[in-house]
């Protein structure tokens, strides 16, 4: 009996079985991620390699295609990609029916998409069983601003823009494999009249926060409209934000664009 239960276990049935809890699920960039890994033993004994913690998201790119009569076509892929690997144990012993429990605390990356539009972000355990199939758990986060993002958040909101799409494109702009892209509309406020839209990436550092700030000017009679036509009445230009202090937020971010439109 116990020769056939490991036959079994090496075939996924009967194996260990891992579930993660998250203690605070609802996380900033660059924060603590606090959980607690729990393993519950199979039918029979079994080694474990190792615990590993993936901290993964999502993100989208355009792919050109040929169809059976060589015409082509776009569509949209979805990637996701791992931000961060974390190991929580070495190689172990489960016995029979055993529960085991291995807490953790790993930072979450500073590139960690916020949790807007179509952004996910989830942590994958991997519990590393030789041949065992059902071996991961897959827990949803849901990744909040940081303080200096989220006065940037509401600075825009103050300046008289609305946050329209996020969104996670496929891009080598900032040296990853994606960036989080913030469109925002203005609706009120001085940049009414003057700025049809603005996108923003935000990159996360120890001590700042900056900013790619693009700003799509209205375009202005003539000479306007032909600038529109050939793509010059974009403006692309960096801000580096260090205080997190919202009214001397809002000042550089109107000083900025006030500058480029």
């Amino acid at each position: 009996m116990s020769f056939f239960k490991k036959v079994l276990s090496s075939v996924g049935i009967g194996s260990a079985k891992v579930d993660t809890i998250i203690h605070n699920p609802e996380v900033a960039p660059t924060q603590v991620l606090a959980g607690t890994v729990q393993v519950d033993g199979g039918s029979t004994q079994q080694h474990i390699n190792h615990i590993k913690i993936n901290v993964c998201c999502n993100y989208f790119s355009e792919e050109t295609y040929t169809d059976d009569d060589d015409n082509e076509h776009e569509r949209i892929v979805e990637h996701t990609p791992v931000l961060a690997s974390y190991k929580v144990s070495d190689s172990f012993d489960v016995e029979e029916g055993q529960e085991l429990s291995f807490d953790f605390e790993i930072p979450l990356p500073a590139n960690t998409p916020l949790s807007l539009g179509q952004s996910r972000v989830w942590v994958d355990t991997d519990l590393d069983i030789d041949y065992a199939l059902d071996k991961s758990d897959k827990d949803m986060l849901h990744v909040v601003p940081n303080e200096r993002q989220n006065a940037v958040l509401v600075a825009m909101s103050q300046l008289g823009f609305a946050l329209g799409e996020v969104e996670n494109e496929e891009s080598s702009a900032l040296g990853g494999r994606f960036v989080q892209e913030f469109e925002f509309k203005a609706h009120s406020g001085d940049f009414r009249g003057r700025v049809d839209e603005v996108e923003m990436l935000m990159v996360n550092h120890d001590d700042s926060l900056e900013l790619m700030v693009e700003v799509d000017r209205k375009a202005k009679g003539l000479g306007g409209f032909f600038a529109s036509m050939i793509g010059r009445d974009e403006t692309k230009l960096w801000v580096e934000i260090q205080d997190y202090d919202l009214e001397s937020v809002t000042d550089v971010l109107h000083h900025a664009i006030d500058e480029h439109c």
